[in-house]
């Protein structure tokens, strides 16, 4: 289970639109966010799997889901979330700020946007 409601609406956006996204959804409920890694300029979120995952292997080993616009009136920031595969699983979660400095903790008001050519251009936001 994820605990962050912010990463977990990040995953959200990223594994919704395309084949491949739809494809390793199933994969969400078996994931834990085992650890995070603040770096200053983002953040990499790495998942543990629980027992069941293994149905929903994806067919190549190795994938990147890019396209999620992070932005926040919290910080003077901008950054892009993307999902990594590693052997046909969820492995970790990139997010990466180019604009302003990434803090050392969640978001609690974002707004998420997916960004990529011909994306449904859902958003989340709790700015609200």
């Amino acid at each position: 289970m994820i605990n962050s409601k912010y990463i977990s609406d990040i995953l959200d956006l990223l594994l919704d639109g395309d084949n491949e996204a739809i494809a390793v959804r199933p994969q969400l409920k078996y994931l834990t966010d085992s650890k995070y890694d603040y770096t200053g300029s983002g953040l990499f979120v790495t998942f543990s799997h629980s027992d069941g995952i293994e149905k929903h292997k994806y067919s190549k080993d190795d994938l990147v889901l890019l396209g999620v616009k992070i932005t926040t009136s919290e910080y003077a920031i901008e950054a892009d979330g993307s999902v990594f595969l590693k052997n046909g699983f969820i492995d970790n979660l990139e997010i990466w700020c180019y604009k302003g400095d990434y803090p050392q903790k969640d978001l609690t008001k974002y707004t998420l946007s997916q960004a990529w050519n011909n994306s449904p251009a859902k958003q989340i936001t709790t700015e609200l």
